[in-house]
């Protein structure tokens, strides 16, 4: 089959051989393919085809402390629709609320 869109060759940070649900399900703490929305899915599976020194980069970056205090506000309010549509539980919000260091 002819394929239009054809990338530039091999990616050599890729595990060839292993799909993307494989490579999700490798990497520990991200969620569930099914509950991932498409816009999920494609920044997800470019986090994934990212270096491993790149990856802790972007995931140093968007956790610091600067961040979250800027986000604070936001942060707070899908914790809080989270628990109001019973889609975490009490336990979980605790959790949530310090890990991001929100009293």
């Amino acid at each position: 089959m002819l394929n239009i869109f054809k990338g530039k060759g091999k990616d050599k940070n890729k595990d060839v051989g292993k799909s993307f649900e494989e490579q999700l399900a490798a990497f520990p703490g991200a969620p569930k393919l099914e509950d991932m929305n498409v816009a999920e899915r494609f920044a997800m599976k470019r986090f994934l085809k990212m270096s491993p020194e790149e990856q802790k980069k972007t995931i140093e970056k968007t956790m610091t402390p600067k961040n979250i205090e800027k986000n604070k506000t936001q942060i707070i309010a899908s914790i809080e629709e989270m628990r109001k549509n019973k889609m975490i539980s009490d336990d979980q919000y605790r959790l949530m609320k310090r890990k991001y260091g929100i009293r």
